[in-house]
């Protein structure tokens, strides 16, 4: 959706909140504390947008905030508006002191790597991919679907939900009809503040367990290719393709969609080659 400003892609508060990797709430604590004020609020509706360019802030907000400064500090810093290089330095700094408490804290020394690993690709993932404008088919598919309100809990709620729906194929004997498929669409809320996830196998026939579901066709979206051998760059890969949407004066519109081409865990393989599907209006 748009608020008329050209050059400008408004994003609901739970699709920045997707792209961003955060909880709709903390996105709220942020906007009260003057931190990361949203680009427009509706002030009929009290509806809250934000523009794909506040992406960057919001990366070295959450990397700084990791890091274990305060929000008091965190608002200087990015007041000062500080360098790139110096919130990479930052991080190495703090991941070299969490690698000594590696015996208790090895959940956040993982998180702080990932949000790393997300700023220091975030602008040269924008200069390697390469965008595609194209058209999506109708797909039927069979899938599990969770509301999620924490962002940071994705990938573990897919991970899990793409092995029910294995485990659900292999008991039936369905047949695959295409690659494995996941999809995000902001509920309906008055901030848009829930995400339905969905992992999703192309099969025809219903099977006991599963959800049976039709993504209906597409005639616009700008899609990408992500290639690596791990998926810690993704979220990056994302939030490039909805960079390069605004950049081209289009809109987000719709269910955006994953299509797994490839993955290590399949026969022979050994990278993640998945297709970022973002309609746009």
């Amino acid at each position: 959706m748009s608020d008329g400003l050209v050059g400008f892609v408004m994003l609901s508060i739970g699709e920045f909140a997707r792209l961003a990797g955060v909880s709709v709430r903390m996105l709220r604590h942020y906007d009260q504390l003057g931190l990361l004020r949203p680009h427009r609020v509706d002030p009929h509706t009290g509806y809250r947008s934000y523009s794909a360019t506040q992406l960057d802030r919001a990366n070295r907000l959450v990397a700084l905030k990791d890091l274990g400064f305060g929000l008091e500090q965190v608002a200087e810093l990015l007041e000062a508006d500080a360098s790139g290089e110096r919130v990479v330095d930052l991080l190495r700094q703090r991941r070299d002191e969490l690698r000594t408490q590696i015996a208790t804290d090895r959940g956040r020394l993982a998180h702080v790597e990932a949000r790393l690993s997300t700023v220091t690709k975030e602008h040269a993932m924008s200069t390697t991919l390469q965008f595609t404008e194209t058209s999506l088919p109708a797909l039927r598919l069979v899938q599990r679907s969770v509301h999620v309100t924490d962002m940071a809990a994705i990938e573990a709620e897919m991970g899990m939900m793409f092995g029910a729906v294995g485990h659900a194929l292999e008991a039936a004997g369905a047949t695959r009809n295409g690659p494995g498929v996941a999809h995000y669409t902001v509920e309906s809320g008055p901030d848009g503040d829930g995400l339905r996830a969905a992992a999703a196998e192309q099969v025809d026939a219903p099977v006991d367990g599963l959800e049976q579901v039709e993504l209906t066709a597409v005639d616009r979206a700008l899609a990408t290719t992500y290639d690596a051998g791990d998926l810690s760059g993704i979220a990056a890969a994302w939030q490039a393709l909805v960079t390069e949407v605004e950049h081209r004066g289009l809109t987000p519109s719709g269910t955006c969609r994953e299509v797994y081409h490839s993955t290590p865990y399949e026969p022979g393989g050994t990278r993640w080659v998945v297709e970022l599907q973002q309609p746009v209006g």
